[in-house]
């Protein structure tokens, strides 16, 4: 079994850091109104504070308890070199990658997938969280082809689909 301990400062902020990269990689598919954005930001929130403890998993019963203390959150934020949209998702996928690939050196298999199946509902409830091509809430669809498009490519860089 893996633990915080087990992990360098550095490596243990790459992990923190991958909730938010996959939900901001699904908010920069396909970019909302405002209040699209907002509830797709509190969907990812949902998904980390709602989630108290894992059943089987030490590794991920830590990781959410350090998103309880805000210090240690402020630090594990993503700081985007430029506010290009593209430049942003390009940061966003880095981190997921950064992340994957410490859960493969150094969590048990079990702990990796599922970590990185967390990841992928917490992307997948973003995308769900505001209808995309409506007008004011009327029309559109729950998950948007370019959100789709995203969700597939996550599968494939939290390796989901092997």
């Amino acid at each position: 079994m893996t633990a915080k301990k087990d992990f360098t400062e550095e490596e243990w902020n790459k992990l923190l850091k991958a909730p938010t990269a996959v939900g901001l990689y699904i908010m920069m598919a396909d970019p909302n109104f405002i209040i699209g954005t907002m509830k797709e930001a509190l969907a990812v929130s949902n998904e980390i504070i709602k989630r108290e403890k894992a059943k089987n998993c030490e590794l991920l019963s830590e990781l959410l308890a350090d998103f309880h203390d805000k210090d240690i959150v402020q630090k594990a934020r993503i700081e985007f070199e430029k506010k290009d949209l593209k430049v942003m998702q390009e940061q966003a996928k880095n981190a997921i990658k950064e992340a994957v690939a410490v859960l493969e050196a150094k969590a048990t298999p079990e702990e990796s997938a599922e970590i990185r199946q967390w990841l992928y509902q917490i992307a997948q409830k973003t995308a769900e969280a505001a209808k995309e091509g409506g007008f004011l809430g009327f029309g559109g669809v729950k998950v948007s082809p370019k959100e789709q498009e995203a969700l597939e490519e996550l599968k494939g860089l939290l390796m989901l689909n092997q």
